[in-house]
C-alpha cells in the first residue's frame, strides 16, 4: 500500500502545525514530519490539532529536507509560484493528476514549503514532480494548510485499491546515471545539461512509474549506453 509522510518545511507559525494536524486526520494521513521549525510547539499546537492532538504527538523533527525524504521512492513538492514553459525547475501538474498515483505502491513524501517564501530552488530541485493549486491571478498564494487540505482531498478522493509497486528512490538514480552519460556520449551541449536531466527526473517524476515499468526502461537505457559507448570507441 502507498505510505505517505506530509513534510512541512520551516514552519513558521504554530497554529499552521496545528492545523496541518487537523487537516492530516480530517483526510486519514497520519505521518507528520517537520523540518527545522521556526517556532517552539507549544499548547497552541495542541488546542489547533483538537482532536488530532496524536498526529502531533507522533510528528518528528529533523535537520534538513534531505533526511526527511530519505528512503522515499517519490518526493512531491508544491509551490504557488508559476513560470514560463521553458523553466523546467517549476514545471507543474495540478492536483488531479496526482489521481493516477493511487494505482501505486510505496513511499511517497508530500512537501509544503515556508509560509513566507515557500521552497527554495535548491530544495524543489530535490523534487520529482511538482504540484500547484490553480487559483485567482488577482491573489494567487494559498496558506500553506489550505493547499494541504486541497492536495491531501484530492489524494483521498481517488483511493482505490494499489496495484503495481512505484520505482524506489535508487532505481530512479540508475536511469538518470544513464541519462547523464548518454548526453556525453551524443555531445550535448555542456552548459545545458543541468536542465535536461532535472526534465528527464520531472518526466519520471510526472509518470508515477512502476518498479516494472522502470525496469523495462533501464534495459533500454543499458542497451542505448552499450550500443553509443561502443560507437564512440570505435570512432576514436
Amino acid at each position: 500500500m502507498l505510505r505517505f509522510r506530509v513534510i512541512l518545511v520551516e514552519p513558521l507559525y504554530e497554529i499552521n502545525i496545528g492545523f496541518a494536524c487537523r487537516i492530516m486526520k480530517n483526510f486519514g494521513f497520519k505521518e507528520l514530519c517537520l523540518v527545522r521549525p521556526r517556532t517552539s510547539i507549544t499548547e497552541v499546537s495542541r488546542i489547533f490539532a483538537a482532536k488530532a492532538y496524536d498526529v502531533l504527538a507522533s510528528a518528528i523533527i529533523v535537520d534538513s529536507l534531505e533526511e526527511a525524504v530519505k528512503g522515499f521512492d517519490l518526493k512531491i513538492g508544491t509551490t504557488g509560484k508559476l513560470a514560463g514553459p521553458r523553466n523546467v525547475l517549476r514545471s507543474v501538474v495540478p492536483p488531479w493528476h496526482l489521481h493516477e498515483l493511487m494505482e501505486r505502491e510505496g513511499k511517497v513524501a508530500l512537501i509544503f514549503g515556508r509560509e513566507d517564501i515557500g521552497l527554495t530552488n535548491q530544495e524543489l530541485s530535490i523534487c520529482d514532480v511538482l504540484v500547484n493549486i490553480p487559483t485567482s491571478e488577482e491573489y494567487p498564494i494559498m496558506n500553506v494548510t489550505h493547499a494541504m487540505a486541497v492536495i491531501l482531498y484530492e489524494l483521498s478522493k481517488a483511493y482505490i485499491r494499489p496495484k503495481t509497486k512505484l520505482a524506489n528512490a535508487k532505481l530512479r538514480e540508475v536511469a538518470l546515471k544513464y541519462f547523464s552519460d548518454i548526453l556525453k556520449l551524443v555531445d550535448f551541449p555542456e552548459e545545458k545539461e543541468p536542465k535536461a536531466k532535472l526534465a528527464f527526473k520531472r518526466i519520471l517524476g510526472k509518470a508515477f512509474i512502476s518498479q516494472k515499468e522502470m525496469q523495462i526502461l533501464l534495459a533500454f537505457l543499458h542497451k542505448v549506453h552499450l550500443r553509443l559507448s561502443s560507437y564512440v570507441a570505435r570512432k576514436s
